[in-house]
């Protein structure tokens, strides 16, 4: 049986509508995963951002702590000279060595 043209249009109406709404649910999809996609970009880069900022502030915190402790190590190994230890017990704890002659001067 041969189909008559407006039997043709009805199919081809209704191919061409199917396409229609194929094409328009591929666009949706699309423009859906676009924005999650973008979303998840703008939400890693705020965390990069602060990651980054958070990273910069332990390397000052780390380099104040190296420079403190250069300090203390510093002090350290002055702290073990007898000079040193000479110096404390003569000026705050008033010690004299054998042989040393005090004179205070009032």
């Amino acid at each position: 049986m041969r189909t008559s043209y407006v039997d043709k249009k009805r199919f081809n109406r209704r191919a061409a509508t199917q396409t229609f709404f194929l094409r328009l649910f591929a666009g949706v999809v699309t423009v859906i995963v676009l924005a999650f996609c973008i979303s998840s970009f703008i939400s890693q880069k705020r965390e990069f951002d602060r990651l980054h900022a958070e990273r910069r502030q332990l390397e000052r915190e780390r380099n104040q702590l190296f420079e403190k402790y250069e300090d203390l190590r510093g002090l350290n190994e002055i702290v073990d000279t007898r000079d040193y230890i000479e110096r404390i017990a003569r000026d705050y704890l008033g010690m004299l060595r054998p042989g040393d002659i005090l004179i205070q001067i009032d």
